[in-house]
């Protein structure tokens, strides 16, 4: 009896509890769907559909950029029903019965997580439109929270037209294409109105992943996809059963019209994005604040490097990435800028591989004047402690000139000038070309390009403008001014601060030994070029040596300095800078540059061309001032910075003697030692009493200790004369005083 009554008071202790439970549950879900139903702020209607209308946007003659400032925005009624009815398959088949929030969806969408399967969203099309318009991306319960009371209001206050319309129009579909009607120009070369079913269900899968789905990119992924929303299509009655049949194994044509309204959408995003930078706001804000952008946009330039970067003979496969930059180096602003990916110019890092050795460690060296051009460098497998880089294809090439070392980028003789630098110097000249190097790449691998986090590459163009303007560095930007509604100036790009890197004679040095790059090294594709083009390329390897990243061609005229960029992509190991890239740029340049051709590089103060002994430099590998009245043919012409002038000098063809000849004799020779000088000659004659005198020996080009011996006449005795000499440029023999001994006879003073 006691054991029934206490399972009777356990039973209504636990009703009690699940009542209490209940009642929480029930009032929770009251405030929640109160708080969902009736709190938050109304949406301000001004903003939907409000586009970069407000922002004007000028290039580098004051002109406005037609057709670059904006999304063409397209009204419903131009909308075709085929193609909202795309869009409500695949993102929101409810889309016409739920009131901004679709709770079956909700439902599904947590089942599906609670299986492991985390695929499948929840948002409806309206709050996928509060959420482009109103809040940010942020993964959080608040936020989302947000979005669903926006949509609820929203729902309120406008029609499933409406709402459908301004969807649509602020969809992103990759390739800089924001809006239906811009992405079907793009990709079909059509009107909304044109579109066949198919191309249809193309643009509403694309938005799923723009990237991925990617018609021009990646056709495969993107029919395939379409197909899938077509199916949807026919499953919802969307469309009949004649149609799916009629498109369901078709292709598309894919136009990628690369026409002037599209040309630009890099350059123009990259200028918002750099505007909201400098302004330290959002890019949204600076498309819906009313400023006037004015860029260094030139359209010429742009219509040159666009047609350059979207040919396709020069990728590997479709799958490749490129881009190229130019800027103008009188006012190191971005005059074009394009790129067969969307791409932020700004977050966009990769690894530059060999076009940091210029940067990082040559001219560094050379401003620190621990080294000069023509300075020989033992290339050859080394270990720097723990680290053992190699060259290229494991290829050395013993003792090498600076120069040679910079033109066939060389590892081991990069690495050994960072040695020299020191890391942190090396360093310190990088972050003053705004180059930011964590703590973890203060190495020598830095010297190679190891970074963890790479370059972006205006960090890399304008290290390259840094040289081109004789070693003063200022940001490249796309931006020369901005206004704001008002007409008040709130940016100017001639108040950007400029920076001495290097200096003239350090700067000017680095670029004769790129010039040298583009005529005799890795960049030798530039050769025929009618003016002079400074460029280092630059190649990065996968951990699989079969395969390329990155590759890169970076140059400069007194001009221009232009980037060309391919990678995000295995590249076979034979695409390198020296191959594609600086293709690219080589027939850019020929375009760029076809009427008038830049000058060539001007020669600052402070650098002499002087004459070293070539003797010395090529076998003794030795930096000497060649001799005053040395011929022309034993001596290299070389420049040199006030910093690293050489000391030693050659005396050879001063003063022609033989300082430290002896004659010894025995019974019946004499010997003749001295040192041989190589760039003599030596004649030696005999004078008897029968033949007079005459030619015994003429040595030429000998090295090391001479120990020669000559026959003598015991009973008349000889005259032995060594004359040393050279041979002068007009092919004359130019002797020196001769030195004669008189050997030992029995019948003395013969030949006195």
């Amino acid at each position: 009896m006691k054991k029934n009554n206490k399972s009777k008071k356990v039973f209504k202790t636990l009703f009690i509890i699940a009542g209490i439970m209940i009642a929480i549950s029930v009032i929770a879900l009251s405030i929640f769907f109160g708080e969902l139903y009736f709190g938050g702020d109304q949406p301000d209607m001004d903003l939907l559909g409000k586009t970069q209308y407000s922002l004007s946007v000028y290039d580098s003659q004051n002109q406005i950029i037609l057709d670059k400032k904006d999304q063409e925005y397209v009204d419903y009624s131009q909308i075709p029903q085929l193609l909202s009815d795309a869009f409500i398959a695949v993102e929101d088949k409810r889309f016409y019965s739920h009131h901004g929030i679709d709770y079956i969806r909700i439902a599904g969408a947590m089942l599906s997580n609670i299986k492991g399967n985390r695929t499948q969203g929840a948002s409806t099309i309206t709050q996928q439109l509060v959420k482009n318009t109103y809040l940010s991306s942020e993964q959080t319960f608040s936020r989302k929270f947000k979005e669903m009371q926006t949509a609820i209001k929203l729902e309120k206050q406008l029609s499933k037209d409406q709402i459908l319309e301004c969807y649509l129009n602020m969809l992103y579909f990759g390739s800089g294409e924001y809006g239906v009607k811009n992405a079907s120009k793009r990709f079909f070369d059509k009107e909304p109105i044109e579109l066949n079913a198919l191309e249809c269900a193309m643009l509403a899968g694309i938005v799923k992943s723009p990237t991925k789905y990617n018609p021009i990119n990646n056709y495969d992924n993107s029919i395939a996809r379409a197909r899938i929303v077509l199916k949807l299509m026919l499953e919802q009655n969307k469309i009949s059963q004649i149609i799916y049949d009629s498109y369901i194994n078709k292709e598309i044509v894919i136009k990628n019209t690369i026409i002037k309204n599209t040309l630009d959408k890099n350059y123009l995003n990259s200028a918002i994005l750099e505007a909201s930078i400098l302004l330290s706001t959002t890019e949204k804000n600076i498309r819906e604040s009313g400023y006037n952008i004015y860029t260094f946009y030139d359209d010429e330039s742009q219509q040159k490097l666009s047609s350059i970067v979207s040919t396709p003979d020069y990728y590997q496969d479709n799958l490749t990435g490129g881009l190229g930059i130019i800027c103008d180096n009188s006012n190191y602003g971005i005059k074009a800028f394009s790129s067969n990916r969307n791409i932020n110019v700004y977050d966009f890092r990769r690894q530059v591989g060999s076009t940091i050795k210029p940067l990082a460690c040559y001219a560094p060296a050379l401003d620190q004047g621990l080294i000069c051009p023509s300075e020989k460098i033992l290339d050859e497998p080394t270990a720097f402690g723990d680290y053992s880089p190699s060259n290229y294809k494991d290829r050395y090439y013993g003792w090498t000139s600076v120069s040679d070392c910079v033109a066939n980028s060389l590892n081991i003789a990069s690495v050994k000038v960072m040695q020299q630098v020191g890391c942190q110097t090396s360093v310190d000249y990088l972050q003053k070309m705004n180059i930011n190097i964590v703590d973890e790449d203060k190495n020598l691998a830095l010297a190679l390009g190891g970074m963890t986090y790479g370059m972006n590459m205006i960090e890399l163009l304008g290290g390259y403008a840094t040289l081109a303007n004789y070693g003063l560095y200022k940001t490249p930007s796309f931006i020369r001014k901005i206004t704001d509604k008002d007409g008040k100036v709130i940016y100017d790009a001639d108040n950007s601060i400029v920076t001495r890197v290097f200096d003239e004679q350090s700067s000017y040095l680095m670029t004769d030994m790129l010039v040298n790059c583009s005529k005799n090294g890795t960049a030798k594709k530039l050769k025929n070029l009618n003016f002079e083009i400074a460029c280092k390329t630059g190649t990065v390897s996968m951990e699989d040596k079969s395969f390329n990243s990155d590759i890169f061609a970076v140059g400069y005229t007194s001009s221009d300095t232009i980037l060309f960029w391919q990678g995000d992509n295995a590249l076979d190991s034979a695409q390198t800078g020296g191959g594609a890239t600086t293709l690219m740029l080589k027939n850019f340049l020929s375009s760029y540059y076809s009427d008038t051709y830049p000058a060539n590089f001007r020669v600052p103060n402070g650098i002499e061309e002087l004459n070293i002994d070539k003797f010395s430099y090529n076998n003794l590998n030795k930096i000497v001032l060649a001799s005053q009245n040395a011929p022309q043919s034993s001596v290299l012409v070389e420049k040199f910075s006030q910093k690293c002038l050489p000391t030693e000098k050659d005396t050879t063809y001063d003063r022609i003697a033989i300082d430290d000849i002896k004659f010894d004799q025995t019974s019946d020779k004499v010997i003749i030692n001295f040192a041989y000088n190589p760039k003599l000659g030596y004649k030696i004659y005999k004078r008897d009493f029968a033949k007079g005198e005459y030619l015994i020996e003429d040595i030429k080009s000998s090295n090391g200790q001479a120990s020669i011996q000559v026959d003598i006449d015991k009973l008349f005795g000889n005259k032995i004369t060594v004359i040393p000499y050279y041979v002068d440029d007009n092919n004359m023999e130019i002797i020196g005083a001769p030195y004669k001994y008189y050997s030992n006879s029995l019948i003395s003073g013969i030949f006195s």
